[in-house]
């Protein structure tokens, strides 16, 4: 048409530059596909308009526990012996500088009981992304880079008047890994997660630990820090099972993990420790895309029995609750996947969090955002939706709502009944708030429980958890677990005197013996506790362990980990034993051989001659024998041999690759 072509060149580039950036806006709003999305996100919907979209398993529902705009940007929570929700929520993510800022700990409750929370209470603020929380131990525990602080209200008014630094030292690297999943452990300590790319450097006194990718823990009464197990990606989420077995979920590479302390774990980036024996993930599968964040072991009778005992994990690039079932591997474990729980067909679904609250349904936390990764974050810091956040409870049924209750203001008495709930969440209350009291009246009737066969097993394997969460020794309770025909009794004996780090001498002398337990669980603690007890001799006991675990996929690996720290002061030790003990034939044995001979000082040629004569002698399979040949020739060319040992060895190996097919 003549009016459009008599229009001027230059109003046309102004209308087409307007255009333009308009168009640009309107797609960096919603209409570009955030990092690791198929799909633009789509607009925000209501809290109530998302739960609606959930798909659920026949005979559940998704309700609304709290929303914007009482809850916005949340992180972490947990649950209170009240039943009351503990939340933190955080505006300044992804900000990466350290010091005071906007963000908060409130408190969520439902106080006409009617299943929606009616009442907020800010406990906290100026924090800078807190990342974790835990109650308990007379205050609120909470990971806030670079500290975990302990927060108390002691006058009252329900807000925090107290704040001490329990540790420091966490780094803010990557905010995205930062310390996380504050959890009670099944020992009483205090249990959180550090991300690969998160570099922390924790003193305390004369101790250092310097990490990325790890579990720690905290005893809450002496502060303590030490690092648990160390390996893995991201990790966001810590379960225990009903053994007390720790289970932790991770982003990138595989996604779910036993962790067993002094263990090392696959790394997603990172060096390793010189000579370490990785150990490697429990799954095959994987879920949707690999970005995980919450998990939780679900154990309540508010659902059917298909869906209990079994790992719930939240994932963000998913849009869902993925599931595992575990199932028993000697010492470790292997999961399988189940169906999902939750599909939230909605691209904004952010599933940080998932825990059982006291009417035994699961609860989900979600963050809700358009951008679920770090890229977009720091790619558009502004575009970050900083005024929405969700609770959900998945219902069955018409399961009934939690009545008002205090387990606080409980006997120890009725506590102790507690220990045996259907639902998880009370049982573990019961047993934190009976582990923090400690009356010697009650430890009686607490060990009598444990050892009664007539209880509940469940209830039984809390109690013995309460016993277990003491500093102060009680003997003969002790030599009664180590002796128990039970194996997680005997077990959890070795366990508990591990944590402790002293004995007497008669469960010094049978610590030793369970090195040849029949059960891998307790040849498992066996190698933890070697070192860690004062009076026992490491060395005998470690390679007595490692001879009766060859065929385990796990023990021989936390073995080593745990006697490479004695080389190579004790080398020499180590090829004695070796001689005295025997460990089976088979690749295992070789690959031990290898690894001690990588650890092999310069100056113990007699050692070096003695440990390889062993390894050729021995008929060992092809590809074994291999490996230990290798090994020699690479220690002749670094010359860690000298020319005697050489010649002395030379007919040796000759002898056995003859044998084997492999030399003339």
């Amino acid at each position: 048409m003549p009016c459009r072509r008599s229009i001027p060149a230059v109003r046309y580039g102004m209308f087409f530059i307007l255009y333009v950036a308009i168009a640009c806006r309107y797609a960096t709003a919603g209409d570009s596909i955030p990092y690791n999305q198929d799909a633009p996100p789509g607009p925000a919907l209501s809290a109530a308009e998302a739960a609606v979209r959930m798909t659920v398993p026949p005979g559940f529902s998704v309700e609304v526990v709290a929303a914007e705009p009482d809850l916005i940007n949340p992180v972490a929570m947990c649950f209170d012996e009240r039943g009351r929700i503990w939340v933190t929520e955080s505006v300044e993510y992804p900000r990466s500088d350290a010091g005071p800022g906007r963000d908060r700990v409130k408190v969520l409750e439902d106080t006409d009981r009617d299943g929606r929370v009616d009442r907020v209470t800010v406990f906290a603020d100026g924090l800078n992304i807190p990342s974790g929380i835990a109650v308990g131990y007379g205050g609120v525990w909470v990971a806030n880079a670079p500290d975990i602080l302990y927060l108390q209200d002691t006058d009252g008014d329900g807000r925090a008047d107290r704040r001490e630094v329990v540790v420091t030292g966490f780094g803010r690297d990557d905010t995205h890994e930062l310390p996380n999943s504050l959890t009670w452990g099944p020992d009483g300590y205090l249990y959180g997660l550090n991300g690969v790319f998160n570099k922390s450097v924790v003193r305390q006194g004369d101790r250092e630990f310097e990490f990325t990718a790890a579990m720690f823990r905290i005893h809450p009464r002496t502060r303590r820090f030490e690092l648990f197990a160390e390996g893995t990606s991201n990790p966001w989420g810590i379960a225990f099972d009903p053994s007390g077995s720790a289970f932790v979920s991770a982003c990138v590479i595989d996604h779910l993990w036993h962790l067993v302390e002094t263990g090392y774990y696959h790394r997603q980036a990172g060096a390793y420790p010189a000579h370490t024996w990785k150990i490697e993930s429990i799954v095959q599968h994987t879920h949707q895309k690999a970005a995980y964040c919450g998990l939780h072991f679900f154990d309540s009778d508010a659902y059917p029995p298909e869906y209990r005992d079994r790992l719930y994990m939240g994932n963000i690039h998913g849009g869902c609750l993925n599931v595992d079932v575990l199932e028993r591997r000697g010492a470790t474990y292997f999961a399988r996947p189940a169906p999902d729980f939750l599909t939230a067909n909605d691209a904004w679904f952010m599933p940080v969090a998932q825990k059982t609250g006291p009417d035994g349904c699961l609860y989900v936390l979600d963050w809700y955002d358009r951008y679920h990764c770090y890229q977009d974050a720091r790619r558009d810091p502004d575009g970050i939706e900083r005024g929405r956040g969700r609770l959900y409870r998945v219902r069955y049924g018409d399961a009934p709502r939690a009545p008002a209750f205090d387990l606080a203001r409980e006997t120890d008495d009725e506590l102790l009944r507690r220990l045996a709930s259907p639902n998880v969440y009370f049982r573990d209350q019961a047993q934190r708030l009976l582990s923090e009291r400690q009356d010697p009246a009650t430890r009686n009737k607490l060990e009598r429980l444990v050892f009664d066969e007539s209880a509940p097993r469940k209830a039984r394997w809390h109690a013995l958890l309460v016993c277990c969460s003491t500093d102060e020794p009680h003997p003969e309770f002790e030599r009664a677990l180590l002796n128990h025909a039970d194996e997680g009794l005997r077990a959890w004996g070795v366990r508990l005197l591990g944590n402790r780090g002293g004995c007497d001498d008669a469960a010094a002398a049978r610590i030793a013996e369970l090195a040849r337990d029949p059960s891998p669980d307790v040849r498992l603690q066996v190698a933890i506790a070697a070192r860690k007890i004062s009076g026992l001799s490491p060395m005998p006991i470690l390679v007595e362990t490692l001879s009766a675990s060859c065929d385990d996929s796990l023990i021989p690996r936390v073995v080593w980990r745990n006697l490479q720290a004695l080389l190579p002061d004790q080398f020499d030790a180590l090829v004695a034993e070796l001689e005295r003990h025997p460990l089976p034939l088979g690749d295992m044995k070789a690959e031990v051989l290898r690894r001690a001979l990588e650890c092999l000082p310069a100056d113990r040629a007699k050692s070096s001659g003695r440990l390889l004569a062993q390894a050729l002698a021995d008929q060992i399979d092809k590809a074994s024998a291999r490996a230990v040949m290798l090994a020699i020739v690479d220690m002749v060319r670094e010359e860690r041999l000298n020319p005697a040992d050489v010649a002395a060895l030379a007919p040796a190996a000759a002898r056995a690759m003859r044998e084997r097919g492999q030399a003339p």
